[in-house]
């Protein structure tokens, strides 16, 4: 039975990992299809396909091992001790907004990245399922806070009030977990790194020194920190408990509620219990 599976990479190592490749006596070539693959070779009975993307695509498991032995060889792991933290649902009118945060050591990078841990939006729900669980079942550490849509509208509502926005209850989030986790890590854990997908520097890094020693701790905040594997991770955590928050207030309230349109919502009564008001009004 085949057995296909997808990784990511930095798409600027392609060239370098074709090299590696297509250099294996046991590897032979083909010629590619379209210009968007990178190469295409054939090893053990299995086609193996990389794209310009980074993706890199193999129709069986056996390929993997000899991806991960030229990954070894290719990729730099950080000496670090990686913190991710992302967040699912937070430009969505329906449901939660989860923040979660993932912490990954220097040694397992490589492996979630050949076990295909990439941007949960490049994901279907049913292979974020999948992941979700691969990082319980292995222990990875992590913390998350679930904001569900009723407490949403009312600390919505406070904020306003306050002349705050959705950045403020987004960097308390990421502090949140990122805090969390830190605490519970042992006492002689050196060399640890904080990545954030940027949204707002100033008032995150604010949340953060009320909880970790910036003086001591690198922080990254930068656009499209999915590229890094710990945040990553954190985005798939982030989007199956968003999922599986969703099935809850479903079976709660006794609707299949991604069924549900923005207009049946808006004139609906109920509708604080799994929409955010704030955005139903914005949309017309």
């Amino acid at each position: 039975m085949l057995t296909p599976f997808v990784i990511k990479i930095d798409k600027n190592k392609m060239h370098s990992l074709k090299s590696l490749l297509i250099a294996r006596p046991n590897v032979r070539q083909l010629t590619t299809t379209n210009p968007y693959e990178v190469f295409r070779a054939k090893y053990e009975g299995s086609t193996i396909i990389g794209y310009t993307s980074g993706k890199i695509v193999a129709n069986k498991e056996i390929a993997r091992h000899l991806i991960q032995e030229l990954l070894t060889r290719l990729l730099k792991t950080e000496d670090y001790f990686i913190i991710g933290s992302d967040e699912a649902g937070k430009g969505e009118w329906l449901g939660p907004i989860v923040v979660a945060a993932v912490g990954v050591e220097p040694e397992r990078t490589l492996n979630l990245q050949t076990q295909g841990v990439m941007d949960s939006k490049e994901l279907s729900v049913e292979r974020i399922r999948e992941l979700a669980r691969f990082l319980r079942d292995n222990h990875f550490q992590m913390s998350h806070v679930i904001i569900a849509p009723k407490r949403f509208n009312e600390l919505f509502a406070q904020l306003k009030d306050e002349g705050r926005t959705l950045n403020d209850l987004l960097a308390w989030g990421h502090a949140k977990v990122i805090g969390e986790l830190y605490e519970s890590l042992l006492p002689e854990r050196r060399n640890i790194k904080v990545i954030i997908d940027e949204f707002d520097k100033i008032k995150t890094e604010e949340r953060l020194r009320r909880v970790l020693d910036l003086d001591r701790i690198e922080v990254v905040q930068r656009p499209k920190a999915e590229e890094n594997v710990a945040v990553a991770a954190a985005s798939i955590v982030a989007r199956d408990l968003r999922e599986e928050y969703l099935n809850y207030l479903s079976k709660k309230l006794q609707v299949n509620l991604r069924t549900k349109t923005i207009e049946e919502a808006k004139s609906d009564e109920m509708a604080f219990q799994y929409a955010k008001i704030s955005y139903l009004t914005k949309t017309k």
